[in-house]
């Protein structure tokens, strides 16, 4: 049975893609302005909200093409097409990091398991993933940037110097945890001279704020893609982006 956005219950609605419908209006008509249909090229097999829909779907539950195919009432290739349409859009509506140097930023790497054998790593989870740098804003959990998806192997240190460090601005507040030390942009937990971290007051003051990256990237994989990715190459950094915009969205529109 085709499913329209039109025909979904406010209920239904926000249990399927975790969106209340004035959050996915709003989310319609950004990418509207980003992507619209020009009338040229192979028509469509799915309304513009239709296909929004499924794009946020497939991020939401990770359903197959088959799947989302068989839920619209289109072909799987159809499906595809539509996903891979809306995918970079939807990323770009992350937009530039907040120039507000006062706001905390907190910084910590998440290990994405992904199908991309070119891209991934066996890393301590045991099996193939990707390294991705995720930075919020301890105030609101925010996302104010992501980094590209680099191997699972690779310490957060490391990724984070070869792909955030070289595009997010100096900012003096930006905090994370004992994996990030040698780095002179990051507060780290301080040390003594043993190189161990001294748990005094600010430690757990250091602590409480920190988790708020934990707790952020935790929300971020109630959607099933970040848990089993099988997109491919530059489709992760676009899932990944798109995702910590879905999760901006919720928090602007309530």
């Amino acid at each position: 049975m085709r499913l329209r956005l039109a025909r979904c219950t406010a209920g239904n609605l926000r249990a399927w893609t975790g969106l209340t419908g004035p959050q996915m209006q709003h989310l319609v008509g950004q990418l509207w302005e980003l992507a619209p249909d020009t009338g040229r090229g192979r028509p469509w097999a799915l309304r513009f909200a239709d296909r929004v829909l499924l794009v946020v779907l497939a991020y939401r539950t990770n359903l197959t093409m088959q799947q989302l195919g068989a839920l619209f009432g289109v072909s799987h290739a159809a499906a595809h097409r539509a996903l891979v349409r809306l995918a970079e859009p939807l990323a770009e509506l992350l937009g530039p990091p907040p120039i507000d140097r006062r706001e905390l930023w907190v910084v910590d790497g998440t290990l994405i398991p992904a199908h991309d054998q070119q891209r991934t790593a066996k890393s301590k989870n045991y099996r193939r993933s990707v390294n991705v740098q995720i930075v919020c804003r301890a105030r609101d959990r925010r996302i104010v940037a992501v980094g590209a998806a680099w191997p699972g192997n690779r310490n957060d240190a490391v990724v984070f110097r070869e792909t955030l460090a070289k595009t997010l601005p100096d900012h003096p507040r930006l905090s994370g945890d004992g994996g990030y030390r040698g780095s002179d942009r990051i507060r780290t937990p301080r040390r003594g001279p043993d190189g161990r971290i001294i748990k005094d007051r600010n430690y757990r003051r250091f602590r409480k704020r920190r988790a708020v990256a934990e707790h952020t990237i935790a929300r971020l994989k109630d959607h099933q893609i970040l848990r089993q990715c099988r997109r491919h190459g530059e489709a992760i950094n676009h899932a990944v982006a798109g995702v910590a915009a879905l999760h901006n969205l919720k928090l602007d529109i309530r």
